[in-house]
């Protein structure tokens, strides 16, 4: 097993039907919550065969910058907070050439 590759996973699973894989060898997913708004996943398989399937969200590269710096990425979560409590101010945009 690939080490750079491998996680490690102390959840709980939820068995949630059962299926099988079709002459092509694919499986397609049931309908569960949240699964239709899914577009990639990324698949991973144990020792004992086990797979798991995580739901993962792409970013373009010109926007990794924010999650790689924590103070930036701090600062607009804590944005986002102030505005979804209404604690917004109107800003003078000329103000700031000054």
């Amino acid at each position: 097993m690939n080490k750079d590759k491998a996680i490690h996973i102390e959840d709980d699973f939820e068995e949630i039907e059962s299926k099988s894989v079709d002459q092509r060898h694919r499986l397609v997913l049931p309908m569960v919550r949240g699964i239709s708004e899914i577009k990639r996943v990324k698949i991973y398989i144990n020792s004992r065969g086990e797979v798991l399937i995580r739901p993962v969200v792409e970013i373009p590269a010109s926007e990794m910058w924010l999650y790689r710096n924590k103070k930036a990425l701090a600062s607009v979560k804590r944005g986002l907070d102030e505005a979804a409590k209404g604690e917004v101010k109107e800003l003078d945009v000329e103000s700031l050439d000054k």
